[in-house]
């Protein structure tokens, strides 16, 4: 795949490639625009609902480990791998929010004695956090059943490298100021129902690491008693479904784009915990009721050209996308053919990029989106058409190869300045 791509970034080789390829050529395309049209991160938490692959023989979540690796943190329960301790487990009777697993940890062990045990989960971000962004933080939390006590306290901490210094997480860490906590006196007591921590944050742009846990002292801490009858002494916490989400992330439903009648398509972003909860979908003029509610979704094309929006809400902040799928009877047949007759000129461009149409077609080119050479959507604008031909405005694209993106037809074009 890289190597196709380096020789589209090649001038020489482009027309020869794609002259011969064409089929192949607008099916990888099509992927490439897909897996990257949107590739902001939406959640991130990397494997925020704890999942591991099927037969996986080892306890342990993908991305998730100890604050200090040599000491403990909890244990990572799940539905199917061995000894499938999900729903039934030594501590406690509970299915997964979302998914096959959740995970365990020690929050407060003989609450006002010098005996306590801390667990910290350390989740390493898919990215590093952006200054001055506000982040919407979410995890669900129960208490085990075996537990003596509910307490309050329980926060999310976002750290730098400094996190990697830390060598005594079964101690309170109490010098670490969670950015997103438990409000005070609120405490988890429910041994039934998940619990949602939620809450935002500006981030200062070197936040690369998310620990869990009770950042606060025993005396800090308030604890109820809610299971008398349990031998052991201790209050024990299950997390599951964590996301980090830019309140500000664009909707995304996805281009425009052409399939067969009956076939499948895939409208929006890959899903992930926590984006999957915020998107809702609608098959337009229905705005009321919705199809799904996931971060994308198949739908099944029709014979009539439909439309479909997406409402995403990241921590009350509503935001909307549509995205409308045309019917074809040649499918991309169809699109080679309309691909053959726009082109793209002066091609290299500097602050100027006309677009011609040779051929009638009853489609209209009212939008366009530019992606830059790794498929990042870095502009979306209305354009005319007059006598089959419109121009955009190209003077603040850097100097590069671009991707040009109407109605599902993808023409590549290069800016030299």
């Amino acid at each position: 795949m890289k190597a196709l791509l380096k020789n589209w970034l090649l001038p020489i080789n482009c027309n020869s490639f794609l002259n011969k390829n064409k089929m192949g050529f607008l099916l990888i395309l099509f992927f490439l625009l897909f897996k990257y049209s949107n590739s902001q991160i939406a959640n991130y938490v990397n494997n925020g609902s704890f999942e591991v692959p099927k037969y996986f023989n080892a306890q342990k979540a993908k991305y998730w480990e100890a604050t200090d690796t040599t000491k403990y943190v909890g244990v990572m329960y799940s539905a199917i791998i061995p000894p499938y301790l999900v729903p039934t487990s030594g501590p406690t009777y509970q299915w997964p929010r979302t998914g096959n697993a959740w995970f365990a940890s020690t929050l407060l062990f003989k609450p006002n004695t010098p005996q306590t045990a801390r667990g910290y989960p350390r989740n390493t971000l898919k990215g590093t956090l952006q200054a001055g962004k506000t982040y919407c933080v979410k995890f669900y939390s129960n208490i085990t059943n075996n537990s003596t006590y509910g307490v309050d306290g329980l926060g999310a901490y976002f750290g730098d490298n400094t996190t990697d210094t830390i060598h005594y997480c079964m101690t309170p860490i109490t010098y670490l100021t969670p950015q997103i906590q438990n409000p005070v006196n609120n405490i988890l007591s429910d041994t039934l129902n998940w619990t949602l921590i939620t809450g935002t944050f500006v981030a200062n742009g070197t936040e690369k690491y998310m620990m869990l846990g009770n950042f606060k002292s025993d005396a800090a801490t308030n604890s109820v008693m809610i299971n008398s009858t349990t031998t052991v002494i201790a209050s024990e916490v299950i997390y599951d479904d964590v996301s980090v989400i830019d309140i500000d992330l664009p909707a995304f439903a996805g281009p425009d784009v052409w399939g067969i009648p009956l076939n499948s398509v895939y409208l929006g972003r890959p899903q992930d915990v926590g984006i999957d909860e915020a998107c809702m979908w609608y098959h337009l003029p229905n705005t009321t009721t919705a199809i799904d509610t996931a971060a994308g979704i198949n739908v099944t094309v029709a014979t009539t050209t439909q439309t479909y929006m997406v409402k995403q809400d990241i921590c009350g902040n509503v935001k909307y996308d549509t995205v409308i799928v045309y019917a074809s009877a040649t499918g991309i047949n169809e699109q080679e053919t309309i691909l053959d007759n726009v082109n793209l000129f002066p091609n290299p461009a500097s602050d100027e990029l006309n677009i011609a149409l040779s051929v009638q077609t009853n489609i209209d080119f009212n939008r366009i989106f530019i992606y830059n050479s790794i498929g990042q959507l870095i502009r979306e604008e209305e354009i005319t058409f007059k006598n089959n031909k419109a121009f955009i405005n190209t003077a603040n694209l850097q100097s590069g190869v671009y991707y040009l993106n109407m109605k599902g037809i993808n023409k590549r074009f290069v800016i030299a300045k």
